[in-house]
């Protein structure tokens, strides 16, 4: 008698239990494989990665803290290029998806529903803003959303490239990277309780995600409202991550992002 097949979520790092058996293939734990999330984020991944090489000024003042964050990891291992940021965002999607032994099939109404699910999923941060913030203040996720004083095509266009690099790569560093990490080392490593972890990387990867805004990192005068929002907003995205998967979350960041400077250029 052959022996059955182990669950495709059983080695599946994370803080959450795997589906109930005869489930993995609803389009609630598709989304959070991270096949479909690469090729939901890619034409995003492309716009920023080759928008910012072709309107590159030179003086690395359009670079995320993110992408800073990833160039100095990769210069570690005596490799820098423009493009290590989303060759590693790729090869990380890749693996963890092999590692994991997930299927590569899907229906394509996955993407149109990943899609659309994004778009829902920002209204709760423009509530949270609403709440959080003043009303005349430029609502945002990334420093790099810098006010439009003087708005003007070519700004509002280096702006949206940088709102999709901000929605990838902020997710890929304090979400699927912190979070993933973090639960490896309590979860996997350590042996601690999976729920009690579970709230405290989540917590912990929201506040790390706000404070990089400020120095030292960030260029931003640090703000008590705005840290507060950035942190429920962390949190948010982080309930995203692991309910809804890593393509959503980082759609959701990056058409928050564009509503916002495409508003205020407006």
């Amino acid at each position: 008698m052959a022996k059955p097949r182990k669950s495709l979520w059983t080695d599946r790092v994370s803080v959450l239990l795997p589906p109930p058996p005869g489930e993995a293939q609803h389009y609630f734990y598709v989304t959070q494989r991270p096949w479909p999330s690469l090729l939901f984020i890619l034409p995003m991944l492309l716009v920023f990665e080759l928008g910012s090489y072709l309107r590159s000024s030179g003086d690395g003042s359009s670079q995320l803290v993110a992408t800073y964050l990833i160039d100095a990891l990769v210069t570690c291992f005596g490799r820098s290029a423009f493009y290590l940021p989303g060759l590693l965002a790729i090869v990380i999607l890749l693996t963890t998806h092999i590692v994991g032994r997930h299927p590569w099939r899907f229906d394509l109404y996955v993407l149109a529903g990943m899609l659309g699910e994004s778009l829902i999923w920002t209204l709760p941060l423009f509530v949270f803003d609403r709440v959080l913030v003043a009303h005349d203040s430029m609502p945002g996720i990334n420093t790099a959303l810098r006010s439009l004083m003087d708005p003007n095509r070519n700004e509002w266009i280096n702006e949206i490239i940088r709102s999709f690099g901000a929605g990838i790569y902020e997710e890929l560093v304090f979400r699927l990277m912190c979070i993933t990490g973090l639960s490896i080392l309590l979860v996997n490593v350590c042996k601690l309780p999976r729920a009690a972890s579970g709230g405290f990387i989540v917590l912990l990867s929201a506040g790390l995600f706000a404070a990089q805004h400020h120095p030292p990192l960030g260029v931003e005068p640090f703000d008590m409202t705005r840290f507060a929002f950035r942190t429920v907003a962390g949190l948010y995205l982080a309930g995203l991550f692991l309910y809804r998967g890593f393509g959503v979350a980082c759609g959701c960041h990056a058409f928050y992002n564009v509503i916002v400077v495409t508003i205020k250029a407006i």
